[in-house]
C-alpha cells in the first residue's frame, strides 16, 4: 500500500501537468498556428496565381501544395484546437466526422508534401543539361500530373475511413494488425519515403547548378553585346532559381517538423504491445501531441519560407498588394500612372491624381 501512495503522489502531478500543457496547447498555440496558417496560404495562393508564376511549372506544384495546406490548416489544425483546447471533437459522436477527419486530413498532408517532392523533380528537370529532361519541366505537364496525384491518393486511402469506429468516446482504429500495417504505412511514405526522395534531388539540382555555372563560355566576356544577351537571359531565369531556393528551404523545415511524428508511429509499432503504466500512457499521448503541432506547424509557415527567403517573391508580393490591387482598390478610377522620360533617357512613372468631374471639363475644353 505505501508504494501505491508513493506511486500516486509522485505521478499524479506529472500527469496532470501534462495534460495542462495540451489544454495550453489548444488554447494559445493552436489559434496562433491556425491564424499564421490562413494568413500565408491565402497570400501564398494570391501571388502565385499571377500570369508570372502560372507560367511556371514549378510554381504551379506549390501554388498545389499551398491549396492543400489551406484545407489542412481549415479541417485539421482547426480540429486539434478545438479538441485540445476547448474540449470540443465532433469526432468522438459522429462517425462520419471521425472517418472523414481521418481520411481527408491524411491524404491532404500527404499531397501537400508529395506536391513538394514534384517540385523538386521539376527543378532538377530544369536544370539538367539534357533537352529530353528538361522538356517535362512544363505547365501542361504539371497541369495533367497535379489532378492525376490528387485522384491516385484519394483512391489508394479509402481503406482508412473504413477502419476508423468510434470507441468509449474517441476515434480510432480497432483491429490490432490493422494499427500496426497503419502505423508502418505512414512511417514509410512520411518518415522515409518522402524525405529521402527530396534530399535526393535536392542534392542533384545543387549538382546540376554547378554544372551550368561550369559550362558559361568565357568569351562571352569579350563581346559587350554578347554579355549583354547573357546578363537578359541571367534576370529571366533569376526568379527561376529563387524559386530553386525556396523548395530546397522548405525541404530542411520539412525534415526538422515533420520527421519527428514518423518517429512516434516507429515507436508506437513496436510497443503496441506493452502494457504500460498511467504514466507512460500520458507521456506518449504528451510526445504525439508535440509531434503533431510539429507537423501543423510545418503547412502553416511556407509562406513565411518564401518571403524569408526569395527576393523576388518578396518584390512580386509588394507590386501585387501595394502597386495593383490594394492601391487601386483603395483609390479606384482617381489614380492614372503616367510614363515620363528623364534627362537620361530612362523611363520612370508619375502618379496624377484626377477626378471625373475634372476629367470631363478637360473633354469639353478639348
Amino acid at each position: 500500500m505505501s508504494n501505491v501512495s508513493v506511486e500516486y503522489t509522485t505521478t499524479e502531478p506529472l500527469i496532470d501537468t501534462l495534460n495542462l500543457i495540451q489544454i495550453n496547447m489548444g488554447r494559445y498555440l493552436y489559434p496562433f498556428i491556425f491564424s499564421l496558417g490562413n494568413i500565408g496560404c491565402i497570400l501564398n495562393i494570391l501571388l502565385l496565381t499571377q500570369r508570372v508564376y502560372l507560367q511556371n511549372s514549378c510554381s504551379c506544384y506549390i501554388l498545389a501544395s499551398s491549396i492543400t495546406n489551406l484545407f489542412i490548416v481549415n479541417i485539421n489544425i482547426l480540429f486539434h484546437m478545438l479538441s485540445f483546447g476547448f474540449g470540443i471533437d465532433p469526432t468522438t459522436t459522429s462517425l462520419y466526422f471521425c472517418r472523414f477527419r481521418q481520411y481527408f486530413s491524411h491524404v491532404t498532408m500527404l499531397l501537400s508534401r508529395i506536391y513538394i517532392v514534384l517540385a523538386c523533380i521539376d527543378r532538377w528537370a530544369m536544370t539538367s543539361t539534357s533537352v529530353k529532361l528538361r522538356s517535362y519541366s512544363k505547365v501542361n505537364v504539371a497541369k495533367i500530373i497535379i489532378p492525376s496525384v490528387a485522384i491516385v491518393w484519394f483512391t489508394i486511402s479509402l481503406h482508412i475511413p473504413l477502419h476508423h469506429f468510434i470507441v468509449n468516446g474517441r476515434c480510432m482504429v480497432i483491429l490490432r494488425d490493422y494499427s500496426i500495417f497503419y502505423n508502418i504505412y505512414n512511417t514509410v511514405l512520411s518518415g522515409f519515403l518522402i524525405p529521402i526522395v527530396m534530399i535526393i534531388f535536392g542534392f542533384l539540382i545543387m549538382r546540376h547548378v554547378k554544372l551550368s555555372r561550369k559550362h558559361v563560355n568565357p568569351r562571352l566576356t569579350r563581346n559587350p553585346i554578347l554579355v549583354n544577351q547573357q546578363q537578359v537571359k541571367v534576370n529571366v531565369k533569376s526568379r527561376e532559381y529563387e524559386i530553386l531556393i525556396m523548395i530546397l528551404v522548405q525541404l530542411a523545415v520539412y525534415l526538422i517538423t515533420c520527421l519527428p511524428f514518423p518517429m512516434y508511429l516507429l515507436y508506437a509499432t513496436v510497443t503496441i504491445s506493452w502494457i504500460k503504466s498511467n504514466v507512460q500512457l500520458a507521456l506518449d499521448r504528451f510526445y504525439s501531441n508535440i509531434t503533431v503541432a510539429l507537423n501543423n506547424i510545418n503547412f502553416s509557415v511556407t509562406f513565411y519560407i518564401y518571403i524569408l527567403t526569395t527576393r523576388v517573391f518578396r518584390k512580386d508580393l509588394k507590386r501585387l498588394f501595394v502597386e495593383n490591387r490594394l492601391f487601386k482598390t483603395y483609390f479606384g478610377s482617381r489614380w492614372t500612372t503616367t510614363p515620363l522620360k528623364t534627362n537620361n533617357g530612362t523611363i520612370g512613372t508619375i502618379v496624377v491624381s484626377m477626378n471625373q468631374q475634372n476629367l470631363a471639363s478637360i473633354q469639353c475644353r478639348r
